[in-house]
């Protein structure tokens, strides 16, 4: 299986399915180290995050794929791609929305009669680089991490198998998949087309922290907007309507047995005899992502961990220290160290601050138009971008233009071609890519470009257009790429009558809570 997917090396199949592999076994993104609002529970199970046609994906899949997206648009679009961009583009949606798919095809293809022998999942679990010494399978090494990410090897073998089967499952889609010689000429025509720009991003937060909405602008906004003010409060129940919550520390001992009970009562002896709870979790807790800390798992509330666990955590008052509690993933001993009461914030209470945040916004999108209007200007008239808007430089004493408490700083994209979908660092600009097509080297482009995180003010540093004799060489890598666009039309299709037909439940209390990746 694995040796196929080689083979089509850059195709979509690898992309999605090589990808996901990789990032399980990556130690950062195991049990545990995905943390929202300041704490995730490595060692309780989470609540469901959606149920396909009766089976339940759990909600540590949805964080690590949710926490995968983020990383990999902040590796594109820089610190500009905030927990609020990602609130705004749903995110969690999306995350969500790639598992559910990843099960229908899973379940089609067992439909379909297909199946992954054991003699390929032995080959597939035996060629993960994770479990490799020296380029040699290591047996310990295996047993060791598929015990630390999924509890037992019989477990991760199981997930494993399915994994093979969804490759398997579109590597026979892929087949079906076909282009043309002209559709590979076009397409390598518009990947030939080169360019790069500098440009200077106006930050929309930034500018929204700097306005500052009087009282009364706010009160009379919200005069004026109140059918406004009712669909932000309706579009933001968790934000008004705050379920009963508490930050804890917990103490885990892997694995369902009388030893790691014993091991917890133990602890809680300990901590009775009045040891700090924290430097016993440091010295005893298996849980690796919280341990160093103490057991701090940030704030536990209904929807987001193991009810069983949860249901401890809740009952306590700050202070307090739990009976051990037994989770999916073993015992706990679990210490409240502050809890919030749940809170509805009506309408009314809620009304002069959605003004005043509202008014902020727009006021803020006023005022970044205006100084990337003011920059084209200058920049027009000659000046660099570079120079108007500077990198901070000791050596020469040069600070960069600050709003809102952020450097806005001339930044440049390198070499993209016009077939990209995204900017380096910009993200989808299509006005902004096809008017720097139409311009040459030094040319400064002609009107200011809204994107997602603020406008955008350039000038073209490179362009490179395509040159016929180098097609022959590499038509076939341009072949490969197109047939991966394909793909991915093809599949879309295939996957939107796959769901029309299927039972899809999801956690929207789960997705309401999506916020902010931290590490």
């Amino acid at each position: 299986m694995l040796e196929g997917l080689r083979a089509n090396k850059g195709g979509i199949i690898t992309w999605i399915f090589l990808g996901a592999i990789i990032v399980v076994f990556v130690i950062s993104f195991g049990p545990g180290s995905f943390s929202k609002g300041g704490g995730g529970c490595s060692g309780a199970a989470p609540a469901y995050a959606a149920r396909v046609n009766g089976t339940t994906i759990p909600a540590i899949e949805w964080e690590r794929q949710y926490s995968q997206l983020f990383n990999l648009y902040r590796a594109q679009m820089g610190g500009a791609f905030t927990a609020e961009l990602a609130a705004q583009l749903g995110l969690g949606e999306q995350a969500l929305s790639q598992l559910v798919d990843r099960e229908l095809v899973v379940q089609e293809a067992k439909r379909r009669g297909l199946v992954v022998t054991d003699e390929e999942l032995s080959r597939a679990v035996q060629a993960i680089p994770a479990f490799q010494q020296n380029g040699a399978f290591q047996a310990d090494l295996y047993e060791a991490n598929a015990k630390q990410n999924f509890g037992s090897p019989a477990r991760f073998e199981a997930w494993y198998r399915d994994q093979l089967l969804y490759g398997k499952m579109l590597a026979a889609l892929e087949q079906t998949v076909k282009v043309s010689d002209a559709e590979v000429k076009a397409a390598w025509q518009a990947d030939a087309d080169k360019v790069a720009v500098t440009f200077v991003r106006f930050p929309l937060a930034a500018f929204s922290a700097e306005a500052k909405p009087s009282d009364a602008e706010a009160k009379a906004y919200a005069d004026k907007n109140a059918d406004r003010i009712k669909a932000f409060y309706d579009a933001h129940p968790d934000r008004f309507d705050q379920k009963k919550k508490v930050r804890v520390r917990h103490i885990l001992a892997r694995g369902d047995d009388a030893a790691a009970r014993k091991k917890i009562e133990d602890a809680a002896a300990r901590v009775k005899k009045g040891e700090d709870f924290g430097k016993v979790a440091q010295a005893v807790s298996d849980d690796a992502a919280t341990k160093a800390k103490g057991g701090e798992l940030g704030f536990v509330s209904e929807g987001l961990f193991d009810e069983t666990f949860a249901k401890a955590a809740l009952a306590l008052e700050p202070g307090k220290v739990s009976d051990p509690v037994k989770s999916a993933s073993g015992w706990h001993l679990i210490q409240a160290e502050e809890v919030v009461p749940a809170k509805k914030i009506s309408l009314d209470e809620a009304r002069p601050q959605i003004a005043r945040d509202i008014l902020a916004e727009e006021q803020g999108r006023q005022l970044a138009q205006k100084r990337a209007e003011a920059a084209l200007a200058a920049a027009k008239s000659g000046k660099k971008l570079a120079e108007l808007f500077p990198a901070a430089d000791a050596a020469k004493k040069v600070m960069p233009v600050m709003v809102g408490g952020k450097p806005v700083v001339a930044e440049e994209t390198g070499t993209f071609s016009a077939g990209s979908q995204l900017v380096p660092k910009l993200g989808a600009a299509p006005e902004l890519v096809a008017d720097a097509l139409h311009a040459k080297a030094g040319d400064v482009l002609p009107k200011v470009y809204p994107t997602p995180a603020g406008p955008v003010v350039a000038a073209v540093t490179v362009r490179e257009v395509p040159d016929p004799k180098a097609f022959d060489a590499q038509r076939d890598a341009v072949a490969a790429r197109l047939r991966d666009a394909r793909m991915g039309q093809v599949a879309a299709a295939w996957l939107e009558s796959l769901r029309k037909g299927a039972r899809i439940e999801r956690n929207a209390e789960l997705l309401a809570q999506a916020g902010p990746v931290r590490r």
